[in-house]
């Protein structure tokens, strides 16, 4: 069995519910305005989903995925890189795409503030500022499915492997959730998030090189 065909056989509970509800979003997306898919999220909120998603948003900054690089230190210097390659990566493609190609898609607030003709207002959160422009793809989405797919490969626990699919799923809903993001912005970073940690994943993987296995407190013979 390759490496490939290994990762996915191994990882079936965090990537199957991943694609389905990645296609089924897919398909409300090209059915459906983006605007209205926003607004019919928006208006399922509660209190205690307000204080929630506004501070477990920030499992998807990368102020946690270099933490977690850092962490892996200690662990294995193959994870650590795997992860510092994966999270620098994101940054970089991920602002290149917000600042060239999608520089003119607008986030929730001020696509409404523009071009919504309707009378429903949008449900914000106090204390939450919200930005105008960079909408696509969501940073946080790319950041926490990237995350949460190399812990997976990680941990071979199946119960764990699935509990991170939620923890990256709830990340991304929250960007939809406080109005930083649309769907769309979020299906496309969870993608591109799994996409590159599987690309570096099997790239670094291919180095046999002992000292790869070593880390901050372990040394192998």
């Amino acid at each position: 069995m390759t490496e490939f065909k290994k990762i996915l056989s191994e990882n079936k509970v965090f990537l199957i519910p991943y694609f389905i509800v990645a296609i089924t979003a897919s398909i409300f997306i090209f059915l459906y305005e983006k605007i209205n898919i926003h607004i019919f999220i928006n208006q399922y909120h509660s209190s205690f989903f307000d204080i929630f998603f506004k501070y477990f948003t920030h499992i998807g900054d990368g102020i946690i995925a270099i933490a977690i690089s850092i962490i892996l230190l200690f662990i294995s210097y193959r994870w650590a890189i795997i992860s510092a390659i994966s999270s620098i990566t994101i940054m970089i493609l991920i602002r290149i795409l917000k600042k060239t190609i999608f520089s003119d898609w607008f986030r929730p607030s001020a696509f409404f503030h523009y071009f919504y003709k309707g009378d429903y207002k949008l449900h914000f959160i106090e204390g939450v500022d919200l930005a105008g422009k960079y909408s696509f793809p969501s940073g946080h989405s790319t950041t926490s499915f990237a995350i949460f797919f190399l812990l997976a490969i990680m941990i071979k626990n199946k119960a764990l492997k699935f509990l991170f699919f939620i923890m990256a799923s709830l990340s991304a809903f929250s960007r939809i959730y406080l109005s930083w993001h649309f769907l769309e912005d979020t299906i496309a970073g969870s993608f591109i998030g799994i996409s590159i940690t599987f690309a570096t994943y099997l790239f670094i993987n291919k180095s046999k090189k002992n000292y790869l296995d070593n880390s901050l407190i372990k040394k192998n013979k």
